[in-house]
């Protein structure tokens, strides 16, 4: 089940859209049947619920994809952060030799108006978010992606499954992911992700990111 990552800014502009093309669709639909309506008045509840159909109909449409388009989502002022990004992670978590962490991660991230999931990927584990929310900062205007999340592990006699958070802010034109990350290890480290397509079908691991994506390797 995905939750809800709307500020409440954001589902009043949604809530208000909705009203309005209800009452636009009515009030359209009254003025073309006035002479009718003035014989039978019942007639105005039948256009109410179309009015009510056909706003339910665009916010389908809107929530799923359609918010989606540059002007759309600047006219919401809803980030788009639909797609997958590549980058490194960096952890203060030492190896045997005594060396940090420092590897290629993925985030696969599904986005509608209404909801938002985060999958992480990397050569060796993989992570599932519980809890997202995208907000922006009325002050300073950036806008932050903060998540928790879930660690799969391989099964181990005694193991867990580890969590942990992240706080990330958009970068150049939303096409930076930055930040950082805790886990109850405890590690703690940073993100950088860019943006390498907005097409996330067919990723459910590193291995097909990579194929997709040869140079993520490398980034």
């Amino acid at each position: 089940m995905s939750n809800l990552t709307l500020t409440k800014a954001e589902l009043t502009r949604l809530l208000s859209t909705f009203a309005w093309v209800s009452f636009g669709t009515f009030a359209l639909l009254v003025l073309s049947q006035f002479e009718t309506l003035q014989q039978n008045y019942w007639l105005s509840l039948r256009y109410m619920s179309y009015g009510i159909t056909a706003a339910s109909g665009l916010l389908l449409l809107f929530s799923t994809w359609a918010w989606k388009w540059p002007w759309v989502a600047r006219l919401m002022q809803r980030s788009v952060v639909h797609g997958v990004w590549a980058g490194r992670l960096q952890s203060d978590f030492k190896k045997d030799e005594g060396s940090s962490v420092d590897i290629p991660i993925v985030f696969v991230i599904r986005q509608s108006y209404l909801t938002l999931s985060i999958r992480s990927l990397t050569r060796s584990q993989r992570g599932t978010s519980s809890l997202e929310a995208l907000s922006r900062d009325e002050k300073t205007q950036d806008t932050h992606l903060a998540y928790v999340f879930k660690l799969d592990q391989p099964w181990v006699p005694g193991g867990k499954y580890g969590s942990g958070a992240g706080d990330l802010q958009l970068e150049a034109g939303d096409t930076i992911l930055r930040g950082v990350y805790w886990t109850d290890s405890p590690t703690h480290g940073t993100l950088r992700l860019k943006r390498v397509s907005g097409e996330v079908d067919g990723i459910s691991s590193f291995e097909d990111a990579l194929r997709k994506f040869p140079g993520i390797g490398r980034s």
